[in-house]
């Protein structure tokens, strides 16, 4: 079946329906997808709730009927079979209501994210190419490219006006000072977290009245450049995405915010974002900022602490910045694969986020679904992303037999 016949039989199915429980993942990508989907039921008059998670289990499934999970579910093989799902993760899930690319043949690492599967839906749904702009959240929060579907959907975008681009530093932030202060990747050891020393780049790099671009590049390279990837380095420049219909103009700056307000607890005020209110605006980047601080401060913990015994995981004190952890450490330090950041939670259980080069020639998502099954647990994921949840008492032999079958 094709993803466009599968999004029409859903939306069908939804249209059915007198109220719709939505519940989707707290990053970028989840939050995107779910927001288009409640502004497509909206517009359709089906009275819905949607709600923000975490990570969802076969333990925890809610009970309310009928039930949408968005950039969720599809790990998930005993999800009950009128659950209905829109996802892009490896598909364990085999409901007759899952729109997910990889059952179309269509890559989900790369080339359309939740966000974009729920585009389609919500296009089988009504007229809603307005929302198009919100799956560049998916886009940029998950690592993806502009092919096949995602591009597809980008120049429907550029041609109805509802997106348009220009070439410039692409790092998060509200002003080129911020943008440094708060620069993960790439990673400025020493400079990243302090406003003095931010403060410093941008006086460097201005000319007379104007701040030179080509000199800010070039001292943002060489502060970088002795632990950092040379993609990492070159990503900080290139496309900026305009965000015409939205309330946050810089796509990156949208997909930042959106996604550590979700991580840091704060999803409703994400969402009303994506719904294109600007009443939080304000309180959402001082959220995404002290998310962000917070995380470069991790980051400083992890290269300050002396060598000790060997491990083959990170242990991470805030169970919010695991994921993002995993990125910026992969993303920063050369020669390391597979990064397993793990954190302790309250209910004695541990949550790993996994990323790999994938020079094993191994599916991380699916390796790290059959390892926490093994343990009791569960995870999946992507080809060289992964998370999962297992018992802590078998965190140390969980991560050695990831990190040995995922190891380069």
């Amino acid at each position: 079946m094709s993803i466009e016949t599968a999004a029409k039989d859903l939306a069908n199915e939804l249209l059915r329906q007198k109220y719709v429980e939505v519940l989707c993942h707290h990053d970028a990508d989840g939050i995107a997808a779910g927001s288009v989907m409640a502004m497509a039921l909206y517009r359709a008059d089906i009275p819905f709730r949607l709600r923000i998670t975490h990570r969802l289990s076969e333990d925890n499934i809610p009970k309310a009927k009928p039930l949408l999970l968005c950039d969720l579910g599809a790990g998930l093989s005993g999800l009950p079979e009128d659950t209905m799902v829109i996802d892009h993760h490896l598909p364990f899930f085999e409901g007759p209501h899952h729109v997910n690319p990889r059952l179309d043949g269509i890559d989900g690492d790369t080339e359309l994210c939740a966000a974009g599967t729920a585009y389609l839906v919500a296009n089988a749904l009504g007229d809603n190419r307005d929302l198009a702009g919100l799956t560049l959240l998916g886009v940029i929060g998950d690592r993806q490219t502009l092919a096949g579907k995602n591009q597809e959907i980008y120049l429907e975008a550029l041609g109805n006006g509802v997106i348009s681009k220009k070439r410039g530093v692409t790092l998060p932030g509200r002003t080129p000072e911020e943008q440094v202060e708060l620069s993960a990747e790439p990673f400025l050891h020493g400079i990243s977290g302090s406003k003095e020393k931010s403060q410093n780049i941008i006086s460097a790099s201005v000319s007379g009245e104007n701040l030179q671009w080509d000199i800010f590049c070039s001292l943002i390279v060489l502060h970088a450049a002795e632990k950092c990837k040379v993609e990492t380095m070159d990503s900080f420049w290139g496309d900026q995405w305009i965000l015409i219909r939205e309330v946050i103009e810089h796509a990156h700056n949208m997909a930042f915010v959106v996604d550590s307000c979700g991580k840091a607890g704060e999803g409703s005020t994400a969402v009303s974002l994506c719904l294109r209110s600007s009443k939080l605006i304000d309180k959402a980047y001082e959220t995404a900022r002290a998310h962000r601080l917070a995380l470069i401060q991790e980051m400083n913990r992890f290269l300050e602490q002396t060598p000790g015994v060997k491990t083959s995981h990170i242990m991470c004190s805030n169970q919010h910045l695991v994921s993002d952890l995993a990125d910026i450490v992969f993303g920063n330090i050369q020669g390391i694969s597979p990064v397993i950041v793990a954190t302790e939670k309250d209910d004695g259980t541990c949550s790993c986020s996994i990323r790999t080069d994938g020079k094993s020639g191994k599916y991380a998502g699916e390796v790290v679904h059959q390892l926490a099954l093994e343990y009791g647990g569960h995870g999946g994921g992507h080809q060289n992303r992964a998370g999962a949840t297992i018992a802590c008492e078998h965190l140390e032999k969980f991560t050695r037999q990831v990190a040995e079958v995922l190891g380069s």
